[in-house]
């Protein structure tokens, strides 16, 4: 289903005979070539990336660079084994950003010079970027690729809603879609200044599946700062359920860090409206905003109950997760740099859920805090030891989303 939506965006802009003409290097090739998997390409799909006609004994150091706001590079050194083939998917980098064999290690570890990863949108996610391969042995270039990512922006749909007692933003597969698909309405925390809820909802829309993205905090859509109006919430809530090809009974509400309790409790105080939640990187209780103590919900004016501070997990503020109907993704971060305890209140969350078919709770030893950002790219990513950790959180995350959605699929 996800190829053929690919395939259908990719022939409305004119590039389907470059998917067949570049998706290898080609067998006829001689000396030195790239093989990429996939050319043009989803900006959330991984590549298989090869070298092969290398000469065995050698180090060959490939350098992918591309154009985004400005220069970005990156490079890694690699052996030659006696076959003369450089997987980047299993060998081992000799000197690289990253210790692992990673595929696409020199995409997401692209930084522009002294400036490390990105921290802005900067076209990563939404506009189609080049990205540049080359190949040195000995200091002479021996083979080049350029490789097309297709951004979010791109592949998907989307509009404002403006007119229905919320601001938001809808993202809609590209494509004809076969009966009635789960759904997700995503909160938008806001943090650090991070468009992560609209980033969310163009990924989910990128896996097949239509979302709204709310925002939770700020002056947007009727909610005052630091605080979200459940009439907001039912509102977005009542149009993402009416919308053409959406399953209502299988409305997902993602939230991520400190939009995840909010999510988790809207699955609990709403079980006929939501299914299930998503909720990485967050506590699993209410946690009121601060630094002046305000409601984190209300209801008709009225507080919902909410903890001050997050050092403490206490059972009895924990959500009752136990009454979500459907599946939850939870995630948390060992090196959370936001909310160092992140794990300790996902356990928490866990012994409330209790043992539910279809649950993920995944725990990202050495990752930081946004791992749920969509990966292969370097947004938000930390200029640190810590990246490739956080990289390969992301991917897992992102799989558990879509493997959760695929299950919660009725057709």
């Amino acid at each position: 289903m996800m190829m053929r939506r690919l395939l259908a965006a990719i022939a409305s802009l004119g590039l389907l005979a470059s998917l067949v003409a570049c998706t290898t290097g080609g067998p006829s090739q001689a000396g030195a070539h790239f093989v990429v998997s996939k050319d043009p390409s989803a900006s959330w799909w991984p590549l298989d990336i090869w070298v092969e006609g290398l000469a065995p004994g050698h180090t060959v150091t490939i350098t992918a660079s591309a154009q985004s706001s400005g220069l970005w590079t990156s490079r890694a050194t690699y052996g030659v084994p006696a076959d003369g083939v450089v997987d980047l998917g299993t060998a081992t980098p000799l000197l690289a950003p990253f210790s692992q064999p990673d595929a696409m290690g020199l995409f997401w570890s692209l930084a522009r010079s002294n400036a490390g990863s990105s921290t802005a949108n900067d076209g990563w996610s939404d506009g189609t970027v080049t990205i540049d391969l080359t190949a040195a042995v000995d200091g002479r270039a021996v083979a080049t690729y350029a490789v097309h990512r297709m951004g979010l922006g791109t592949i998907v749909g989307s509009h404002a809603v403006f007119d229905s007692g919320f601001l938001g933003d809808f993202f809609s597969p590209t494509g004809s879609s076969v009966g009635l698909q789960p759904a997700v309405l995503v909160l938008d925390g806001a943090d650090n200044g991070m468009q992560s809820g609209v980033l969310a909802a163009a990924q989910i829309a990128g896996l097949g599946y239509p979302a709204l993205a709310l925002s939770s905090f700020g002056s947007a859509g009727g909610v005052s700062s630091g605080t979200l109006h459940a009439e907001t919430l039912l509102a977005a809530l009542a149009w993402l359920r009416a919308q053409p090809g959406v399953d209502d009974d299988r409305v997902f509400v993602f939230g991520a860090s400190r939009s995840a309790p909010l999510a988790l409790w809207a699955a609990v105080q709403y079980p006929a409206l939501v299914y299930g939640a998503i909720a990485p990187s967050g506590t699993t209780g209410v946690i009121c905003t601060s630094p002046v103590p305000v409601p984190a919900i209300t209801i008709g004016g009225a507080w919902v109950p909410c903890t001050t501070g997050t050092n403490t997990v206490r059972p009895a503020d924990v959500l009752m997760l136990a009454q979500i109907q459907g599946p939850v993704v939870l995630a948390c971060a060992g090196k959370d740099e936001t909310l160092p305890n992140a794990c300790d209140w996902m356990t928490a969350g866990e012994n409330a859920r209790g043992n539910q078919i279809g649950d993920t709770f995944l725990r990202a030893t050495g990752a930081t805090h946004a791992l749920y950002i969509p990966p292969y790219s370097p947004l938000y990513l930390p200029s640190s030891s810590t990246a490739q950790a956080t990289e390969n959180a992301r991917v897992a995350f992102w799989r558990a989303v879509e493997r959760t959605l695929r299950g919660a699929s009725r057709t």
